[in-house]
């Protein structure tokens, strides 16, 4: 019995041991040129594309590279509406080296500070009082979802239309504009705050002071960061839109004007300037706060 049952499990193993269904041994047929145990060499798009940087280096250098691609292609077929690449590199050599150039980012970017400041302050303020008092939320609720539904050229149209073309209408729609975004950020937070750290403070009878400075403010510091980046970039481009519907000088007004004549190298090399400077703003200075006061997360 014994040499039966060894004679049946050598069969079978030679059995599994053979190729099925006629296959190729794994030196034969499509696998002679692959090695046992090793993939086959990827194509050469992969292979160039594992050669790029690894990280978010690489990633910013594919969508950089991509997007000049893309603006090359559509000068070639959008001309003289879309300036080519080179043209443009020239257009802005000539606007660092204009002093009316200067005059109107100077002045713009004053514009944007102010209005910066202005939404931050009073939407945390409104964000604070909403999300703390019930009465205030049932008061300000309606007014806040009214003002996240109007579009922001309507502030402009109308402030300017009440105010004039001066600084004082500007100012007062881009902080109407700026103020709601602002305002629901921080109440929204306020609302997920942790309930029992106020429940403790309560019990230790801490007065309003320090439950406001040592157990609320430190929650709201991320919503806070937050608002303030969220207004800054709101705010930088609502500037422009003000300047270039209703002001006489600027980098909106500068842009408006290049783009009444045509010279639609100037347009692109304005916007490019402003742009980076400001992206440069925001993540260099704003987003280095942001990083030094929520570093106790890491």
């Amino acid at each position: 019995m014994t040499t039966r049952a060894s004679r049946k499990s050598k069969a079978t193993s030679s059995v599994a041991c053979r190729p099925l269904g006629g296959l190729p041994g794994p030196r034969s047929g499509l696998l002679h040129n692959v090695e046992i145990g090793k993939q086959p060499a990827p194509p050469p798009l992969m292979r160039a594309l594992a050669s790029l940087p690894a990280g978010r280096l690489g990633a910013g250098v594919v969508a950089v590279g991509s997007m000049l691609l893309i603006w090359h292609v559509m000068s070639l077929y959008f001309r003289p509406w879309v300036p080519d690449i080179g043209a443009t590199l020239t257009a802005i050599g000539q606007q660092l080296q204009s002093p009316g150039f200067w005059d109107n980012f100077v002045l713009t970017l004053g514009r944007v500070l102010t209005a910066f400041v202005a939404a931050s302050v009073v939407g945390a303020a409104v964000g604070l009082l909403i999300g703390l008092n019930e009465r205030a939320e049932a008061f300000f609720q309606p007014l806040l979802a009214l003002a996240l539904a109007v579009p922001d050229p309507v502030y402009i149209i109308f402030a300017i239309l009440a105010l004039g073309t001066g600084e004082t209408a500007g100012f007062v729609a881009l902080t109407i504009a700026v103020v709601p975004f602002v305002t629901n950020i921080v109440r929204s937070n306020v609302h997920a705050r942790d309930r029992a750290l106020d429940e403790m403070a309560q019990i230790y009878h801490l007065p309003r002071p320090v439950r406001l400075m040592a157990v609320l403010v430190p929650q709201l510091v991320p919503a806070l960061l937050t608002a303030m980046r969220f207004s800054f970039a709101l705010s930088w481009k609502l500037v422009v839109v003000v300047e270039a519907i209703g002001q006489p000088n600027g980098i909106g007004s500068a842009i408006f004007h290049s783009f009444r004549q045509l010279r639609m190298r100037e347009v692109a090399a304005i916007a490019i300037i402003f742009i980076i400077t400001m992206q440069l703003l925001e993540r260099g200075v704003l987003g280095r706060i942001e990083k030094r006061l929520l570093r106790w997360r890491d």
